[in-house]
């Protein structure tokens, strides 16, 4: 994204993938959730000494993933960050970088964490060059949810049947991307609409210019809590770990995180999280909980 050397935490389209053969592959080999870290590198150790973790946010993303209410930061991504940091025994910063100069600020040593709504980052091919930071466990598994505003609407049973209908997407986001696929192979086509921001959106869906509205899961929980008669139907489609990135020098915290999010995956808080901000599904269960 505008702004980044190393913008591909939210890829539109090819990155955006299915990731259950590397999750049950990569993830229980290396993020075990009990398993012991056999000594702490000078990485973590800094943040010991410093006695906080220091960890890019950007309040702009919005609700509700990580925003501000009354002054004050809330949001799923804040819950678990702050979970976290309790489990870490060690104090939570939250340094504001707007989030598509977040990657840079990461290599740049300004703080040692980013989860805030990034992606895993895709393998790339043989000859792009490896970026310069690792994810850790995933903490949420997203997708792409259907959202209506009339109650008496009937959930798709696929998703061709969405084929006739007004849907409104994001330009450029995964909704943009999964229509413009099925678009470019089917017919009949979705009649797709898309949008520059969320508003602009949500403006046609509540005054009836939109059947629909494919967007991401989060978002999709979030407005349907705030308008009533809003829901979600239907599947989730494209589902993408959301993860947190460290520099991939910093192995020790890497690995002190993940273990701290295996524990919280054990206890089921990570869970207790998910569900009071209305995003638990059954799709969540791949977290191994």
């Amino acid at each position: 994204m505008v702004g980044s050397r190393f913008a591909f935490s939210m890829p539109p389209t090819r990155s955006r993938r299915l990731f259950l053969g590397w999750f049950g592959t990569t993830l229980l080999s290396s993020c075990t959730a009990t398993a012991p870290v056999s000594s702490a590198g000078p990485d973590w150790v800094l943040v010991r000494q410093r006695g906080f973790l220091r960890t890019a946010a950007d309040p702009l993303v919005g609700a509700p993933y990580f925003f501000k209410r009354a002054g004050e930061y809330t949001g799923f991504e804040w819950e678990i960050l702050s979970a976290l940091c309790r489990q870490l025994r060690v104090g939570l910063e939250i340094v504001e970088v707007a989030w598509p100069e977040q990657p840079d600020a990461l290599v740049a040593q300004k703080v040692d964490l980013l989860l805030n709504g990034h992606e895993l980052p895709p393998s790339g091919e043989a000859d792009t060059p490896r970026p310069p930071f690792e994810s850790t466990r995933p903490y949420y598994l997203s997708s792409q949810q259907l959202l209506v505003s009339a109650p008496a609407a009937e959930a798709p049973a696929n998703f061709a049947a969405l084929a006739g209908r007004r849907v409104g997407v994001i330009d450029q986001s995964g909704g943009w991307a999964l229509v413009s696929a099925y678009n470019r192979k089917s017919s009949p086509p979705i009649s797709v609409a898309g949008f520059r921001n969320l508003q602009d959106l949500l403006a046609q869906l509540e005054g009836g210019g939109l059947d629909m509205a494919l967007i991401e899961a989060p978002v999709a929980a979030w407005q349907a809590r705030q308008h009533k008669g809003w829901r979600r139907v239907g599947p989730g489609w494209l589902p993408v770990a959301l993860v947190g990135l460290v520099r991939t020098q910093d192995r020790s915290t890497r690995e002190q995180i993940d273990l701290a999010l295996g524990k919280l995956v054990a206890a089921g808080r990570l869970q207790a999280i998910l569900r009071r901000w209305g995003l638990w599904n059954e799709l969540q269960n791949r977290l191994v909980f």
